[in-house]
């Protein structure tokens, strides 16, 4: 449980996922005891997805668009959308990716608890078609030194983090 309510900056970056953005949208608005910042990051999709990105941005409460001119690439357009960000804490949400209701506060809550821990992810659920219906509960959490998650990553030859679950901390992504 959070005894405030922090910011969290969500970076969506978006190339021709526009028909993804609505249901992005309903995800991000079913997230509870944290104040959202929403940037979406159009990367010049010829598909009119800048202007779903302008549209759904604007519908958010907090919400902005940022519709690049030329195509940058996809690491440039994660760096203009965390650029703008200003919360404490940072998520990077692919535009055809979804998040089950209040994660981002079951994360931040564990990020509060263990002011030391620097991002926090969990089990990224795959789908093609519908969603699966969410899990709102926690299944089990673990707490690791750095070295030793990074140390296990390695000797295992694959990194456990699949993006949309990870939430950061603003300092560690500083």
């Amino acid at each position: 449980m959070l005894r405030t309510r922090p910011t969290v900056s969500v970076v969506v970056p978006c190339y021709n996922y526009g028909r993804y953005l609505d249901e992005v949208a309903a995800s991000l608005r079913s997230q509870q005891s944290v104040d959202l910042e929403v940037i979406i990051v159009d990367d010049a999709s010829p598909d009119g997805s800048g202007v779903v990105a302008e549209r759904v941005a604007a519908a958010l409460p907090n919400g902005k668009a940022i519709v690049h001119a030329t195509n940058a690439g996809h690491i440039r357009t994660y760096n203009d959308g965390l650029s703008e960000a200003t919360g404490d804490y940072l998520v990077l949400l692919s535009a055809d990716d979804l998040l089950p209701p209040d994660a981002i506060a079951r994360s931040v809550a564990l990020l509060e608890a263990h002011p030391a821990v620097g991002f926090v992810y969990g089990y990224a659920r795959s789908f093609s078609e519908h969603p699966p219906a969410p899990v709102d509960r926690v299944r089990s959490w673990s707490v690791w030194p750095g070295h030793r998650w990074f140390e296990k990553s390695a000797r295992s030859g694959r990194c456990f983090v699949v993006s949309p679950e990870v939430v950061m901390r603003r300092a560690a992504y500083e």
